[in-house]
This record gives structure tokens, C-alpha cells and sequence, in this order.
């Protein structure tokens, strides 16, 4: 295989185990709550990340920014992980992944307001239209009985673009590597109140649930995400992450296939809106396009 196209699967990889994740959740949620499938996913997730760190790939977090560490890991895991499990019990899998993919317009608010990053006249429109999309969904007749599903996935998507946001100043002394496993870790210890009665739904669950947590914890936030990292090490920032733009898809066909879901033409439309004012925010002139916002 030419090596230039190694890349380029790996990213592609990376959007398909992530969209995995989507579907995965709905099959485990009649076995399981939303607290118990994050800490089971995210305690398989950190046995892989614990490997990588006796490897020698990372190391150890400086003492003083272990504070700042764990809030961003309850932020990006325990937070954004827990909403987007309640809200994808309570809508299509597509419908979630069109609303997720919003990320990069939240975030490039913040970054705005926080970090002091410009943004150039396509990117606010882009802002402006993703919205639109967002609440184009959100009011969908199917959507709207179920309102409060969309509104937890929204607050999902701002919870986990203040951890993209705020983790920035940290990439001049850690990897994205490092600062994922580690707030990996910290989010996992916050939900570990959860472990008992984890455990005994575990033991009742079905072979597909436990085997749906198990592979988001190793595809989907463990092994996805050091694909990622090796496409963006690879390639331009801008061409990895294209390749979100085919997540949706990715979702909306296996939940179709898996869960014989399939969203309705106002969602599609809502989607397609949402991905037209994502492009115009993640256009190369802006500084917060660089790849470092994912679904982990």
C-alpha cells in the first residue's frame, strides 16, 4: 500500500470507529444507564491509554496542573459523555450526529470570547447558519415530542468545546496524546461511584451490550484516536478533518443497518446546513481550524 495513502485511511478509520460510537450507545442503553456505559467504556479506554504509558509514549502530569487536568476531564468525559448518552436515548442516532457535528462552531465561539482568536467574516456566517441547522433539528415534529433529547445533545456539544477550548494553552506542555489520557483518567475517577451496580449489570447483560461498551472503550476512544493523531502527524490539518464531514453519514447508515433508524428529510436537511456553515468555520484562514477539535 503507498504510503501517502496510509493517512488517509487512518483518518477515514478514525471517523467510522467514532460514528460507531453513536449506535453502540442506543444497543447498550437497555442494559445499561447512561453513567454505567461511560465508566465502562471510559475504563477500557483508559486500560488502553495506561498501556501506551507504560510504553513510554507520555509521561507522568506536572503536580500543578493535575487541578486544572480534572476539571477539563469531568468537562470533556464525564460531562459531555453523560449528556450525549441521556439525549441519544431520546432521538435517532443521526439526528444526534448532525447536532454533535456543530462542535466546531461552539468552539470557535469560545475561542472567540476566551482566547481571544478572530474569526473572519465566512466563519460568523458559518456560525450563523450551523445554528439555524442545529434548531432546524431541534424542532423537527419527530424531534420536538422528545425536545429535551436535542437540548442535552446541544449542551453536550458546549460542554465538550469548553474542553477543547480550555486544554489549549496546555498543548505547549503536553501532547494531545498525554492531555486525552489523562483527562480520560480523570473523568473515569469521577464516575467510579458507579462501579458496584456497573458490575452487576454487567453480569445480566446481553454478549452484544457488553461487547458494544468494550468496543467503544478500545475503538472508539482508544484506538480511534491514535489514528487520528497519526493522520494529523501525516497530513494537513484541514484535510483530517474533512473527514468529519462524513461522520453523519457513517452514523446514519450504521443506525439504519443496526437499529433500523432513519432520520427524517428535515433532519437530513437540517444536517446538510449544519455541515455547509461547519465548512465555512473551519475555512484554513482561521486560526482555531487546526484539527484539534474530535469526537472522542
Amino acid at each position: 500500500m503507498s504510503s501517502a495513502k496510509q493517512p488517509l485511511l487512518a483518518a477515514l478509520a478514525t471517523v467510522l470507529l467514532w460514528a460507531f460510537a453513536f449506535p453502540a450507545s442506543k444497543a447498550a442503553l437497555p442494559y445499561f444507564s447512561a453513567e454505567q456505559i461511560v465508566l465502562l467504556r471510559y475504563a477500557v479506554a483508559c486500560g488502553f491509554y495506561l498501556a501506551l504509558f507504560a510504553a513510554g509514549r507520555f509521561a507522568w502530569p506536572q503536580l500543578r496542573d493535575l487541578p486544572l487536568i480534572f476539571i477539563l476531564g469531568v468537562l470533556g468525559v464525564t460531562v459531555y459523555q453523560l449528556l450525549f448518552v441521556h439525549g441519544i436515548g431520546r432521538v435517532t442516532a443521526g439526528a444526534a450526529a448532525m447536532i454533535i457535528a456543530a462542535i466546531p462552531v461552539f468552539a470557535g465561539l469560545l475561542a472567540r470570547f476566551f482566547l481571544r482568536e478572530k474569526l473572519s467574516r465566512p466563519a460568523w456566517c458559518g456560525i450563523a447558519i450551523s445554528l439555524a441547522g442545529v434548531a432546524l433539528i431541534a424542532v423537527e415534529k419527530d424531534i420536538a415530542g422528545e425536545f429535551s433529547g436535542a437540548i442535552l445533545l446541544i449542551m453536550a456539544t458546549v460542554s465538550v468545546s469548553i474542553y477543547f477550548v480550555f486544554q489549549k494553552p496546555f498543548f505547549s506542555r503536553y501532547s494531545p496524546l498525554s492531555l486525552t489520557a489523562w483527562t480520560s483518567l480523570a473523568g473515569t475517577l469521577s464516575l467510579l461511584y458507579q462501579l458496584p451496580a456497573a458490575v452487576d449489570a454487567a453480569l445480566q447483560a446481553p454478549a452484544v451490550a457488553l461487547w458494544s461498551v468494550a468496543a467503544m472503550g478500545v475503538f472508539s476512544s482508544g484506538i480511534g484516536f491514535v489514528l487520528w493523531l497519526y493522520a494529523l502527524s501525516k497530513l494537513p490539518a484541514g484535510t483530517v478533518t474533512s473527514f468529519l464531514f462524513l461522520q453523519p453519514v457513517f452514523v446514519t447508515v450504521m443506525a439504519w443497518l443496526w437499529l433500523d433508524e432513519i432520520p427524517t428529510a428535515q433532519v437530513f436537511a437540517g444536517g446538510a446546513v449544519i455541515l455547509f456553515g461547519v465548512a465555512l468555520v473551519l475555512l484554513p484562514g482561521n486560526r482555531f481550524a487546526g484539527g484539534r477539535w474530535r469526537i472522542k
